[in-house]
């Protein structure tokens, strides 16, 4: 089966960001395993000269020697082959900008699914505009019409940048457009390591049908570890939440259905304690759309 050209960029892009959630091994490793190699073969080398006049201290020597060069081998094999997969990482603004670029994918996704057009929106420019937040540009470089885009971490593998963000393998989007007579939204995952889709959905209703706009904040699932889905920091630094709690940015209308995504993660104990992530916007957009069901009710 032949492998067409976006397999092969989603496989190169997977191979470059996978590095961003590795941890960099600490160099300390291998200079220990240089030292191992260069101390074995200098007991090699004494060995062999002690062993004219004292075979038995000779031959212990060798053996030394010989088993400290073999464990500076293995030790310089697993630094090598766990550098390989950390670096050359890319920065934090490569991981922006390559966020930002499945975002702007995802609208445009998010529109041709649910059939709509810049010029159905019934909402002009805003204040907020996750793209040019996460590539450091002025929404007014974008149309003026264009859906309200927010996103938000999956509870999978994360890494936590230079810049104290932390950055996830996987993100929930959810592109929110506001229509003459209705509010079309389009929900879905991404795979940040690939830029793959998936849980694609999509939904309309009517504005009269939909009661709430809201954020709520509950327990995370009771598996979700911060300890070990931080992939990134080494042993000593790991993140220590007590219980994870989760604030969700939630749409929903009368017959129980919602579509939301997560904007923010806390210690439940210590408030303190708190997940950095890229911005949300979830004022301006709450502002929003709050403001589209006003005037169409």
């Amino acid at each position: 089966m032949s492998v067409t050209m976006a397999e092969t960029e989603a496989t190169e892009r997977k191979k470059k960001v996978e590095k961003y959630f590795h941890p960099t091994p600490e160099q300390s490793l291998d200079q220990i395993a240089t030292a191992l190699l260069v101390g074995g073969g200098v007991l090699v080398l004494v060995g062999l000269i002690t062993m004219s006049g004292n075979t038995f201290v000779g031959v212990l020597l060798m053996a030394g020697g010989i088993w400290a060069a073999i464990r500076g081998g293995q030790k310089k094999k697993e630094y090598g082959e766990a550098y390989e997969k950390a670096e050359p990482k890319p920065s934090d603004r490569e991981m922006d900008r390559l966020l930002a670029g499945d975002l702007k994918i995802i609208e445009d996704r998010a529109m041709r699914r649910l059939g709509i057009t810049a010029d159905h929106l019934e909402i002009g420019a805003e204040s907020w505009d996750p793209v040019m937040a996460l590539l450091g540009g002025s929404p007014a470089e974008r149309p003026k019409k264009r859906p309200l885009v927010l996103y938000g971490p999956k509870f999978s593998g994360f890494g936590i940048g230079d810049d104290g963000v932390w950055r996830f393998k996987e993100y929930e989007v959810l592109v929110v457009c506001p229509a003459l007579h209705h509010l079309a939204l389009f929900h879905c995952t991404l795979d940040f390591l690939s830029g793959g889709l998936s849980k694609e959905d999509t939904e309309e209703y009517q504005y009269n049908h939909v009661v709430a706009v809201s954020t709520r904040t509950t327990p995370a699932p009771d598996h979700v570890s911060l300890d070990e889905l931080n992939t990134r920091a080494p042993d000593d630094d790991t993140v220590r939440f007590s219980k994870v709690q989760r604030r969700r940015l939630e749409v929903s209308v009368s017959n129980g259905q919602s579509m939301g995504v997560t904007v923010g993660i806390t210690d439940e104990d210590d408030s303190s304690k708190k997940a950095r992530l890229q911005s949300s916007g979830i004022d301006e957009v709450i502002g929003s759309i709050r403001r589209v069901l006003r005037d169409r009710s």
